[in-house]
């Protein structure tokens, strides 16, 4: 049979003859997104004109684009939950997520303080969508006693995300499952500007905004949204009289945190951050009662490891302002502060001594990483595994043997790796690792840092004789 055509034998009609000739099935048109076609309108815009700026930090490089509308919501949620459950920005570590994960490190968490404290735990999608809210509430925290937290895995997908476009997330996908969705390329510019949101307030050492330490978590295995609700569980254990609020657009994700008590927060139209504020302020004294608002010590003690930090190393006693330590109400209290903050110079002393002696080969030893790291059985434990090659040349030159675990047997055992449960096991527990510290201090550290640590070392010592 010949090819159709008005010069083949059989012809074509008058009709036929201005027909366009195709073949198989007609496609049915797909319907404009208007609603992506607009936020990446203004984006663009943004990106170009900066017509979007809401940022009060002075240097005018923090765009902020609200999403005012159910479907704009919509869509910046769904595209981050496809890739989430696509795993095209999970486990991409960069170096900006390890130097992001550094300053969260290496930064002070927040003080101890009475009063009705309120935690507010933030998702990824809601970063991406209502960061100029966010910003507001972090202004009008101290007056509703608010604290933002930022999980580890948010840091690490926005970092995924602000590097993403819409051919290397669509090549990832087998299915082509984002062809019709926002562009990677403009999710990677409101990545990029919550990631330096975030940035500010870390660097600025805010009181309200924190990142998630390492430490900080219940299941160390906990992947994608299932790590953002670990970040809230935590909260919640270590903090029991405090209200612990989700922030998320997810559904499932605050049905499992509804699951788990865990209160939660999504887009609603006309919300402000103001409503918010006062509604979770209120909820917290409905629960708890009126609760005086009081610092009780301010924690300082990450900051004496920051090697980073010029007020440290020209003024050490920077680190401490003369606290009342009376102030606390409870064995209890005394303990966990002093627990932790020998907990925090411990982890940042240890990795000290690996990275001196195995320098830029740190990275291949298989049986040590920094991240997994983040307990004081863990501190002790690396000790012991390393002992010969790194740790016992340290301790050789003290008296009466000293060794920072326990070697009665025929295995190494970690010592005082516990909360003290009364005020002889706290006074034992300081004894121990304040000579475990002050010789690694010692051998690593300059004289500013060794004053510093004196000084934490007298403060624990007056802390534990209280009670």
């Amino acid at each position: 049979m010949s090819l159709p055509s008005k010069y083949a034998p059989e012809g074509l009609s008058r009709y036929d003859q201005h027909r366009p000739i195709t073949s198989g099935r007609k496609r049915p048109q797909k319907p404009i997104n208007y609603t992506v076609r607009v936020i990446e309108a203004r984006i663009k815009d943004a990106v170009e004109n900066r017509t979007y700026n809401n940022s009060d930090y002075g240097d005018g490089d923090i765009e902020m684009i609200p999403m005012d509308d159910y479907k704009e919501v919509e869509v910046i949620s769904e595209f981050v939950e496809f890739c989430r459950d696509a795993k095209l920005i999970s486990g991409n570590r960069t170096s900006e997520t390890d130097a992001m994960e550094d300053i969260v490190e290496n930064t002070s968490g927040f003080e101890l303080a009475e009063g009705n404290i309120s935690y507010l735990v933030i998702d990824t999608n809601f970063l991406l969508s209502h960061l100029n809210i966010l910003d507001e509430i972090k202004n009008i925290a101290d007056k509703y006693e608010l604290k933002l937290v930022v999980p580890i895995t948010v840091i690490q997908e926005l970092d995924g995300l602000k590097n993403s476009n819409r051919t290397s997330l669509v090549s990832s996908s087998t299915s082509g499952e984002l062809e019709d969705r926002i562009s990677g390329k403009s999710i990677g510019h409101l990545a990029r500007w919550a990631t330096d949101w975030i940035y500010s307030c870390l660097s600025k050492n805010s009181g309200v905004v924190k990142g998630q330490k390492l430490r900080e978590r219940l299941n160390k295995d906990a992947v994608k949204d299932d790590a953002i609700l670990d970040c809230a569980l935590y909260l919640k254990e270590c903090h029991a009289n405090s209200l612990i609020v989700l922030f998320s657009n997810d559904k499932n994700l605050c049905t499992k945190a509804l699951a788990n008590g865990v209160l939660t927060v999504s887009y609603k139209k006309h919300m402000t951050s103001e409503l918010i504020a006062n509604v979770v302020h209120t909820e917290n004294v409905s629960r708890f009662g009126k609760i005086e608002k009081r610092i009780v010590e301010v924690a300082p003690a990450i900051q004496s490891m920051s090697y980073s930090n010029s007020n440290l190393q020209s003024n050490p006693h920077h680190v401490l302002v003369e606290q009342n330590v009376r102030q606390f109400s409870s064995f209890h209290q005394i303990a966990e502060k002093v627990y932790t903050e020998i907990q925090m110079i411990a982890l940042s002393a240890i990795h000290q001594c690996m990275e001196s002696v195995f320098n830029e080969d740190l990275d291949l030893l298989q049986d040590y990483e920094k991240e997994k790291v983040i307990t004081l059985t863990d501190c002790s434990n690396v000790m012991i595994r390393f002992w010969f090659t790194v740790f016992q040349p340290y301790f050789k030159k003290l008296p009466n043997k000293f060794t920072p675990f326990d070697e009665s047997g025929r295995n190494k055992t970690p010592l005082y790796v516990d909360l003290p449960r009364d005020s002889y096991e706290l006074l034992q527990f300081v004894h121990f690792w304040t000579k475990t510290l002050s010789t690694i201090y010692a051998a690593e550290m300059d004289d500013s840092k060794n004053e510093a640590l004196d000084i934490l070392v007298q403060r624990w010592e007056s802390m534990a004789s209280l009670y």
